[in-house]
């Protein structure tokens, strides 16, 4: 399941914007509120400054949507509305290729297709032009945990990223011979792909709980590529004790190696949190710190069982969890970090909180971190007015202003795109659900998305669930 529907089941456990008044302590205010869709993956910032993202359908009229929005809100467009015959349900951001298009996957195939594994799309900017460039291939059966098995990869949910030499490379988080996941690449084109690696078999019984292999399995977050020739990952699951692994592998596809095995866990006889010492299931990828380290976060594990911020450098020699969330300062991170232009990290949780009166909350945070591990600081904590379930990487507009995205509620009650400035400043952005601000424009205009999702969706078959 994709990584918002992996941090939900970890809980179970106006368009003209203007500048608001000024104020001494940060500020998260919304971009967008969404309306029948809820936004999934990373935002991907444009040559036009405006940011561009899918959106994962939340009812089963629509297979989707592509969009831009200006940074304040202030001009938001449904560029494509994925059709019944193109495929279903957009789980991983969009990646800005160095011809000027915008390269993303779906989680599905088409509507109808039964066992459809996904595919990968190519769009411009402006909204045309869209295509399917290569689909992943139809399951021939199943593993021992029901996942697919393919010949290629199945169910991709991370953005792909552009290599040097122009390819894109990405994951799927099943499918492949073992139906454990893949590591791929293709030509910007679609006419050259090829598998890299295929994941381990499983070797735990059905019945553990855990899935066991021998380097990882279902990888949910983005590639990073290093400056040494080599992409660097992570796998949520798999690994000697099936609680996931940090991997890298070569961009020809030689020399993968599994880099660290996240430890085996324990359940903590109170709150029932899987706890250890390094963290467990990390759903997001890696970043590259620039520093000769890498940076990531788990979902699970930690003193708490809430999750981790860690840093391994790119030979894998050493391990260090820089800091264990305790809930209050949030809880499940579920996306990458990044490196502020202050040379700060800054990251989300999915969960985790305390409101205004300081009493606990679940509804995420935000927060930086030195990238020595010092001076960890909770900076903002969701209240639902403007989003919850963070779960998206931060990115840095200007200096000290930041946009992400909430997979859940909001003004409309989908999720949000949100500002999160410093500060304090603030804008209005378009909270008005998709009602009569934008006029429907069929080149890629200003309609809003739940007005799309709406009409351009209906009849649109049942689409599956992982």
């Amino acid at each position: 399941m994709s990584r918002i529907r992996s941090a939900l089941a970890l809980v179970a456990l106006g368009l003209f914007a203007i500048p608001g008044h000024a104020q001494t302590t940060p500020a998260v205010s919304t971009i967008v509120a969404f309306s029948l869709s809820n936004p999934i993956g990373n935002l991907v910032q444009g040559a036009d400054g405006a940011l561009y993202g899918v959106a994962s359908p939340a009812t089963s009229v629509s297979g989707g949507a592509i969009y831009r929005t200006t940074v304040d809100g202030s001009d938001v467009r449904t560029l494509y509305q994925l059709k019944a015959d193109d495929a279903l349900s957009p789980a991983g951001g969009l990646v800005l290729a160095s011809d000027g298009l915008l390269y993303g996957t779906t989680k599905f195939g088409r509507a109808g297709e039964l066992n459809g594994t996904g595919a990968i799309f190519k769009i411009a900017a402006s909204g045309s032009g869209f295509s399917i460039i290569h689909r992943f291939a139809l399951s021939t059966g199943s593993n021992q945990e029901l996942n697919p098995v393919n010949a290629d990869g199945a169910y991709p949910e991370a953005e792909l990223v552009e290599g040097a030499d122009g390819y894109l490379y990405g994951v799927a988080r099943t499918g492949g011979p073992n139906g454990t996941g893949t590591i791929f690449k293709i030509s910007r084109d679609g006419t050259d792909f090829k598998l890299l690696h295929s994941f381990a078999a499983v070797t735990s019984s059905s019945t553990s709980g855990i899935t066991v292999t021998l380097d990882g399995a279902a990888p949910t977050g983005p590639l990073v590529a290093g400056a040494d020739n080599f992409f660097y990952g992570t796998a949520s699951q798999g690994g000697a004790n099936g609680r996931g692994v940090v991997f890298r592998i070569a961009f020809d596809g030689t020399g993968f190696q599994v880099l660290h095995v996240f430890s085996a866990t324990t359940a903590d006889a109170t709150t029932g949190l899987l706890e250890n010492a390094d963290g467990a299931t990390p759903l997001g990828g890696l970043l590259d710190g620039g520093d000769g380290f890498l940076y990531g976060m788990t979902s699970q594990g930690g003193a708490d069982g809430n999750g981790v911020i860690f840093a391994i450098p790119a030979d894998g020699s050493t391990f260090a969890v820089l800091h264990s969330f305790t809930g209050a300062n949030g809880a499940r991170p579920v996306a990458e970090l990044m490196v502020a232009s202050s040379g700060k990290l800054y990251g989300v949780t999915s969960t985790g909180g305390v409101n205004s009166s300081g009493t606990a909350t679940t509804l995420g945070t935000i927060f930086s971190i030195d990238r020595a591990g010092t001076n960890f600081s909770s900076l903002y904590s969701f209240d639902g007015k403007q989003g919850s379930l963070p779960s998206s990487k931060l990115l840095e507009t200007a200096p000290g202003v930041f946009v992400g995205l909430a997979a859940n509620a909001g003004n409309c009650g989908y999720g949000t795109a949100f500002r999160f400035s410093l500060a304090g400043d603030t804008v209005t952005g378009n909270v008005r659900c998709g009602q009569k601000k934008n006029s429907y424009d069929t080149g890629g205009g200003s309609a809003g998305l739940a007005v799309l999702l709406l009409f351009a969706g209906l009849g649109l078959m049942r689409r599956r669930t992982a």
